[in-house]
């Protein structure tokens, strides 16, 4: 009994001491950046339906200078571990997978799962300058225009198939949040903020090298 009430414990702790930071919110490494650079625009990859934390994809410009990143957490879903679980201890699978997916809970941070992304300055720089010619701090999203074609509030849960940017200054953290983009420009074309965030998505997919949603 004692043994179980403890392997509930450590099971809850990391939720209790971290929260549930997966996913649309702003992270330690948004407020890097809010301190440290004079713009940046971050696009949250969410993984929530699938249980991965979010990934995501980061371009900042402080002057002249333009830099990309990435954050990429390892998988720490719950079901990529499962498997193992014939294979094992009752105790020892509950412990590695307590300490595996606990990771889940952590916010996303300047760590090991942060990096600088080659891209030539040049490269850069004429990113930037696309992203900014769609004006993307004017956009509007679907909380604000209405997701979907009949422009449904958009109250809704959002999982993998929502595009998410977050638009950091000095001032502010804007998050934009768009359901299924490409879709329903093809089921209601027309929505010029949804548009821009479509574009703005292509953009990054064409710089970004090797960009693969589902690499980790």
């Amino acid at each position: 009994m004692t043994t179980k009430i403890i392997l509930i414990f450590l099971w809850i702790l990391p939720a209790a001491s971290f929260g549930q930071s997966k996913g649309l919110g702003i992270t330690p490494m948004h407020k890097f950046f809010q301190q440290y650079t004079d713009s940046t625009i971050i696009v949250e990859y969410s993984q929530v339906a699938d249980g991965r934390p979010s990934f995501y994809r980061v371009i900042s410009k402080t002057g002249d200078l333009v830099d990309a990143f990435k954050y990429e957490p390892v998988d720490t879903s719950y079901y990529s571990v499962f498997k193992l679980k014939k294979s094992m201890p009752v105790v020892l699978w509950n412990m590695f997978t307590m300490k595996r997916t606990g990771f889940n809970h952590n916010s996303a941070d300047i760590n090991i799962f942060f990096n600088h992304v080659q891209i030539d300055t040049s490269l850069t720089k004429k990113l930037w300058q696309e992203i900014t010619s769609f004006k993307p701090w004017r956009l509007v999203d679907d909380y604000t225009y209405g997701a979907e074609c009949n422009g449904i509030p958009a109250g809704l849960t959002y999982d993998s198939g929502t595009w998410i940017m977050h638009l950091v200054t000095k001032k502010e953290i804007k998050t934009l949040c768009y359901l299924l983009p490409e879709y329903f420009e093809k089921q209601c074309p027309g929505n010029k903020n949804r548009q821009a965030a479509i574009r703005i998505e292509q953009l990054f997919k064409t710089y970004y090298p090797t960009f693969n949603l589902f690499s980790y």
